[in-house]
């Protein structure tokens, strides 16, 4: 039987068979439609520069990093709510399991409607921060005015997305952001350049991708799974609570790493619009070079969790280690081909000057730097389904506040734009390793335990 007829059947499909096999799958199925949701934004930023105004290029790409703080809260619930159902399912607790699926979806969007309503307010201090003026300040208000509040329908589609991850189900996972991905692509060059509406137009379109996300995810975790009861309010209070235990932390974790990305933005924002758009273009790479490694967190998860639920630490271990070793693997050839590609990129964003140089700085030497965070993605599944989410907390916020700003600092005044990018890449090194040997120790001291437990005295 597939993995997701299996899926379909309630089976707990991640407690048998090769670990290395469903890390494979359910990374490379998660990858497909994390990147489709970056994509949305890599082609319309392409689009935008096709344009030839540098203002309306930086104006998006100061815009992707406000939306950024949204997606890392909703990624930090999805992670929450798919980690608890996922235990759910593998410890055979059906009924559970889709109470607390039902209680995500109610929570997520009410609260991304008033985390909107919060981002709304704060756009104009957000943009003021990151240097942006004239019209390359007018520009991005416009976009973000227009996409904002559509991201509560963003964060639904997301949920239902680890939902189906949580019950095996990789493939309509990945189908929710292609749909998204296709329509942007064809969508996109109708509006920015036959309605001739540009930033406008973009915006637009973003926002009607996000709701065709929410659509779509709830036809197949709905309609077609049907994986979900709506709870009366007692059950939604402690369903929840239980969530939030796990979510709070996780979404605290996700926000590291925008805030890395401001801190390191706001850096090259000193050095002007051009080194911005340049940024903004690489931005755009990372997630599709390492949409893999960002997608290894949300893919291990639920098989870390169905392990854990079922009393499998031995697989949960082999499961972490494996993920390690794919992380490698691909970190490496990613970054050769983008060193490979860099002068291609540059050609095809029509870039010059300073925009050039932070693709091609980014290409061959901060791009390394994924190999560290692909560690940290992993460690960080493995704390959150051990029941030690604030362990992955801790971990990201340390390396993106003491692994960025003082390197970024002194990169800077040691080599301008060049030293920015060794500190990126130095940065990550040193959090990294302590938060595998930490994960191993804790990975270790549970199994012990587990055995422990496990041993019938001899009377």
């Amino acid at each position: 039987m597939s993995q997701s007829s299996e899926a379909s059947a309630g089976a707990a499909v991640f407690v048998t068979g090769s670990t290395m096999r469903h890390v494979l799958v359910m990374t490379a199925s998660s990858a497909v439609g994390l990147m489709a949701i970056f994509f949305v934004d890599a082609i319309t930023l392409f689009y935008i520069s096709l344009l030839g105004d540098a203002a309306q290029t930086a104006a998006v790409g100061r815009a992707s990093y406000v939306i950024g703080f949204m997606i890392a809260i909703s990624v930090g619930m999805m992670i929450g709510s798919s980690v608890l159902v996922a235990r759910a399912i593998g410890g055979g607790r059906e009924g559970e399991a889709r109470s607390l699926a039902g209680t995500a979806l109610i929570m997520v969007f009410v609260f991304n409607v008033g985390v909107a309503v919060v981002m709304l307010a704060l756009t104009d201090w957000f943009l003021a921060i990151l240097n942006a003026e004239g019209d390359a300040l007018r520009y991005a208000q416009t976009y973000l005015r227009i996409i904002l509040p559509g991201m509560p329908f963003m964060s639904v589609g997301m949920t239902c997305m680890g939902l189906l991850r949580a019950r095996g189900d990789a493939r309509r996972s990945m189908y929710i952001t292609l749909i998204g991905g296709a329509a942007t692509a064809i969508l996109d060059p109708l509006f920015i350049f036959t309605f001739g509406m540009e930033v406008t137009g973009a915006a637009i379109v973003s926002l009607l991708t996000r709701f065709a996300f929410a659509g779509l995810g709830l036809y197949y975790v709905l309609g077609v799974h049907k994986m979900v009861d709506w709870p009366k309010m007692g059950r939604l209070i402690a369903d929840t609570i239980k969530i939030w235990a796990l979510a709070g932390p996780a979404l605290v974790t996700n926000l590291a790493a925008p805030v890395g990305a401001f801190l390191i933005a706001n850096k090259i924002a000193e050095f002007g619009d051009a080194a911005l758009a340049g940024q903004s273009v690489v931005d755009r790479l990372i997630p599709l070079a390492f949409g893999t490694i960002f997608a290894l967190s949300g893919a291990v998860g639920p098989i870390i969790g169905q392990n854990v639920g079922a009393g499998r630490m031995d697989r949960v271990r082999r499961t972490f280690i494996d993920a390690m070793i794919f992380n490698v693997v691909y970190v490496l050839l990613a970054w050769g081909a983008l060193y490979l590609a860099r002068n291609a990129i540059i050609t095809a964003y029509s870039a010059t000057g300073d925009m050039a140089l932070m693709i091609n700085l980014f290409c061959a030497i901060a791009a390394g730097a994924f190999l560290f965070n692909g560690f940290m993605f992993v460690t960080n599944a493995a704390f959150n389904n051990l029941g030690k989410p604030l362990w992955a907390t801790y971990f990201n916020w340390a390396r993106q506040t003491l692994g960025v700003v003082p390197f970024i600092y002194f990169g800077a005044l040691w080599g301008g734009l060049e030293g920015i990018a060794w500190g990126v890449l130095v940065g990550g090194l040193p959090f990294a390793l302590i938060a595998i040997l930490t994960a191993l120790r804790l990975i270790r001291r549970m199994s012990a335990k587990q055995e422990m437990l496990a041993v019938v005295p001899v009377t």
